[in-house]
């Protein structure tokens, strides 16, 4: 038998391999299989670490309930498991991935959004207004969920102004932790039994004083970061607060 008819033969094997891989794949009961795993992995993993949680004295003066939390998408394990009684609301995408990650936030306790990829940005801001108009704070990876790192959308601003609610920068540190290679993101993962700090800042009103720029929001929340680094590395302490 020829090369060529033995390639032609395996052909429709690999593909039907594909079909049923891919069947397997997309079936609910695999998507929650892999979000139950992934739940009780972020659930498990937070309870061996030491965490602390501060708020700015300023949060105190809002409703918990009409703010848009921004955090860089690589510091977001920590917020995974901290904030999940909140009842927080976050978009994800309408895709095989944004299926997994939906689950996986709803059994940790959040309101998953959904938005497809295509009409991602006008789907987002749509769905995180109205879950504001219904009572949810709302959550965003500022640059998300593609990069680049550390540059934020302007998609949130607009919001903000749009709501009338505040920007609030949420930074997290471990005293431990693993950058994962090869990631756009620069995703931090805490080491076991670190001790960790989750902090809340000054919250931000975009339509204030003239209105503020992705530039100003990238500035705040970078300082901010560089400030829970700090802190942490220090061993600097606070005293809980919580809204």
């Amino acid at each position: 038998m020829s090369s060529s008819g033995a390639g032609r033969s395996s052909a429709p094997r690999r593909s039907v391999v594909r079909r049923l891989r891919r069947r397997v794949t997309r079936a609910r009961w695999f998507v929650g299989s892999l979000a139950f795993l992934a739940s009780s992995f972020i659930a498990l993993h937070a309870r061996t670490l030491r965490v602390e949680r501060t708020t700015h004295p300023d949060f105190a003066r809002v409703d918990p309930h009409r703010v848009l939390f921004a955090f860089w998408h690589g510091r977001q394990f920590l917020l995974a498991a901290g904030f999940r009684t909140w009842g927080i609301a976050i978009v994800t995408a309408v895709s095989w991935a944004g299926d997994i990650q939906a689950r996986t936030l709803a059994r940790l306790g959040y309101v998953p959004l959904r938005a497809s990829s295509r009409r991602r940005g006008f789907e987002a801001i749509l769905e995180m207004k109205r879950a504001v108009e219904r009572g949810h704070a709302v959550a965003v990876a500022v640059d998300g969920p593609n990069g680049p790192a550390y540059r934020s959308k302007p998609g949130i601003i607009l919001l903000a102004k749009e709501l009338g609610c505040p920007i609030v920068p949420v930074a997290t540190a471990a005293r431990r932790a693993w950058v994962l290679p090869r990631t756009w993101d620069h995703y931090l993962m805490p080491a076991p039994f670190s001790k960790c700090l989750v902090a809340i800042g000054e919250p931000i009103w975009a339509a204030a004083d003239g209105g503020i720029t992705t530039d100003d929001l990238d500035h705040a929340l970078a300082a901010w970061t560089s400030e829970v680094d700090r802190r942490v590395a220090e061993g600097v302490g606070r005293q809980e607060t919580r809204p």
